[in-house]
């Protein structure tokens, strides 16, 4: 039982890793269109891959998604 629980739980964090990848890309699509949708899904992703990066302990790969979700912060604002 206690093994099915954890082959879920790598399941569910892997696909919170896609997703947000995906949001990543799909930001990278409306920033290329000059839609300011594109910071909060920028932000949303990047959290996402930070919260996923954590759990996998890549370090490296967290500290560069809160940098970058960060800079997504002052780029919304700098927009607004």
């Amino acid at each position: 039982m206690k093994n099915l629980e954890k082959e879920y739980q790598n399941k569910l964090w892997e696909s919170i890793g896609w997703i947000g990848a995906a949001l990543v890309v799909f930001g990278y699509s409306l920033n290329a269109n000059n839609l300011v949708s594109c910071w909060p899904v920028w932000i949303l992703g990047n959290g996402l891959i930070a919260t996923y990066s954590y759990r996998k302990e890549a370090r490296s790969t967290m500290v560069m998604s809160l940098v970058i979700l960060i800079m997504n912060i002052y780029g919304w604002i700098s927009w607004s």
